[in-house]
């Protein structure tokens, strides 16, 4: 990714929920918890993209299914000023899913998390976590500056 003030990340995730458990991605370093998706490459769709990272993270095939949420995120990490937008797609794949999420990256896992602990745990970026909690709505756009 270019290191520039004016570079922007487009980001797709997938929304992926089992009863009352939502598929979490944890960055094993830091514990901080997020969708599973991935960085849109140039000339990629963002459905695409989200298929595409799903079977490089996980090895499972899945469908984009509609578009549910997009947010608008610029905050600073490490010193670096960053900003994404992440495109949160429905995430369609035959029943049943596994208990157990296999990860194919080394810095990350992936997890069910309890619906109910979601307001409680670190779940990134804050505009994500805060439609979870709120219910999903569908056709929500949420535009946050994370600074």
């Amino acid at each position: 990714m270019p290191d520039t003030p004016h570079h922007i990340e487009f980001i797709a995730r997938g929304l992926v929920l089992r009863g009352q458990h939502l598929l979490v991605c944890a960055n094993r370093k830091h514990g901080y918890l997020y969708l599973p998706g991935g960085h849109v490459e140039p000339g990629e769709s963002s459905a695409a993209a989200l298929v595409r990272e799903f079977k490089e993270e996980t090895g499972l095939t899945v469908e984009a299914g509609r578009m549910m949420l997009v947010s608008e995120n610029a905050f600073t990490q490490r010193d670096r000023l960053r900003h994404e937008i992440n495109l949160v797609f429905h995430v369609e794949h035959p029943p049943p899913w596994p208990d157990d999420v296999p990860s194919q990256e080394p810095g990350i896992e992936f997890r069910w998390l309890d619906l109910a602990a979601v307001v409680d745990a670190d779940l990134r970026p804050a505009t994500i976590k805060a439609w979870i909690v709120a219910g999903c709505e569908e056709g929500g756009w949420v535009w946050h500056r994370d600074a």
